[in-house]
């Protein structure tokens, strides 16, 4: 760049600068920082989940597979017979006429636990079921034959 100056007798000063770009911090720069940590946890909730998607309420494709489906359909029978039972000591007797089988169960006030066994294209498996307030919450989570 030429700056032209008429002061004495100097005549034409020439004078060079340095131009250094400068890239305006945007709000785009730091988005790994978020996006990061956010897939983290997507993968590590993924993880979880995938260990019981029957337990979970979540039985499709990317967590479960044919058995999972069959087991939460199965799962889906025992729960409407333990909400339509009047009592809850007949449940471990209605869920067995469903074609389930009651490994186990104890019976108390107002509440029952049982251990059942299904059958599922893969083999068996075995869910802890317990009803609790007349059939009006019933959690049920995997365990080992």
């Amino acid at each position: 760049m030429r700056a032209v100056t008429a002061f004495g007798t100097l005549g034409v000063v020439q004078r060079l600068a340095l131009v250094v770009r400068r890239i305006d911090p945007g709000p785009g720069r730091y988005r790994w920082l978020v996006v990061v940590p956010a897939v983290l946890l997507l993968v590590l909730t993924a993880r979880v989940v995938s260990t019981d998607p029957v337990g979970y309420g979540v039985p499709f494709w990317p967590f479960a597979n044919g058995s999972d489906r069959v087991e939460y359909q199965v799962m889906g029978r025992v729960t409407a017979t333990a909400r339509t039972s009047r009592r809850v000591d007949a449940v471990p007797s209605a869920v067995a006429a469903e074609g389930v089988e009651v490994l186990a169960a104890r019976v108390g006030a107002g509440t029952i636990w049982m251990r059942v066994r299904l059958h599922v294209p893969d083999g068996t498996r075995c869910r802890e079921v317990s009803v609790l307030g007349d059939g009006v919450r019933i959690n049920s989570r995997r365990v080992d034959c």
